[in-house]
């Protein structure tokens, strides 16, 4: 694993070649982008596919176009292709990516790769239930566990079969994704209750009554099949992604931060960041605070 520590990065990390076994897997990682960050012109051997788990407007060129990719979508690049970023003001943003030779036995993706090409794909729109599988593919790669590769290439299979199904769902006429809300209303108004309420923990039943819906179990069913993860587990990923943001102010120690988002102490707080981050609070703070003193050193 390389840590990114440049200026434009609040922190990040990059696998090249993750697994030796797994040879479809050229690349992968995770990057907290500051505002303006931007990316030079580079390309890849294979496929790469960029999700945008938090930020929005973030332009990116290729071929001479412009694309601004919105928050939940995913955008490709193929073999070969040259794509830079930085054609714009590009807000804070946080971006997982994965890189796929798609006609590797591994992948088997021959298939999903002539559907990218006929398509001529390049944003896919409301792919909120890719980000946990990315995440899970991620977390094995971390790990030390047996068959730790098996485990890769049924989330690459996963990743292919949702992204193909996504595809799929196109209008007739563009040969792109249609656009449309990326979830039910009840399910919206859910997300929107959560976001207002990070700093406790959100029982089921008042989430389901704040929807309008007169069954907890149903409305938990239907939030985890439209989002890919359950409420619970959804709404913990926004306060720890809270609480990042917030240890970067001078103001916010580790116990402020945990009280601040509904943690019962600090150690439950670490034992939980470290989980969804890679990293402990601690290093988050050392990394974020380096990635500052860069930026102001190489400031006229």
């Amino acid at each position: 694993m390389k840590a990114i520590r440049e200026s434009t990065h609040i922190s990040g990390f990059l696998y090249d070649k993750p697994l030796a076994e797994v040879s479809a897997l050229t690349h992968c990682g995770e990057a907290l982008c500051a505002r303006g960050h931007s990316v030079k012109i580079h390309a890849h051997p294979g496929f790469e596919f960029h999700y945008l788990s938090r930020g929005g407007a973030y332009g990116w060129q290729v071929g001479g176009k412009t694309f601004e990719q919105k928050s939940g979508e995913i955008f490709v690049t193929y073999p070969q292709e040259p794509h830079l970023s930085g054609a714009c003001a590009n807000p804070e943003s946080l971006f997982l990516w994965i890189g796929l030779k798609l006609g590797d036995p591994d992948a088997d993706g021959s298939r999903f790769a002539k559907l990218l090409v006929k398509k001529k794909c390049r944003l896919l729109t409301g792919c909120q239930e890719i980000e946990p599988v990315l995440r899970g593919l991620v977390a094995q790669i971390i790990s030390r566990r047996p068959h730790r590769g098996e485990a890769v290439r049924a989330y690459l299979h996963t990743f292919i079969a949702l992204l193909e199904q996504r595809i799929r769902d196109t209008g007739p006429e563009s040969g792109q994704p249609a656009t449309r809300l990326p979830y039910s209303h009840s399910i919206l108004k859910a997300v929107a209750y959560l976001q207002k309420n990070l700093d406790r923990r959100v029982p089921l039943a008042e989430l389901a009554s704040a929807t309008a819906s007169r069954s907890a179990t149903n409305f938990c069913t239907r939030f985890s099949r439209e989002v890919g993860v359950s409420p619970a587990a959804y709404h913990m990923r926004l306060r720890l992604q809270g609480a990042r943001i917030a240890l970067r102010q001078p103001a916010f120690t580790i116990t402020t931060a945990a009280l601040q988002f509904g943690f019962n102490s600090s150690q439950h707080f670490s034992s939980h960041f470290r989980r969804e981050f890679g990293i402990t609070p601690r290093r988050a703070i050392l990394g974020d605070t380096h990635a500052s003193r860069e930026k102001t050193a190489k400031s006229p």
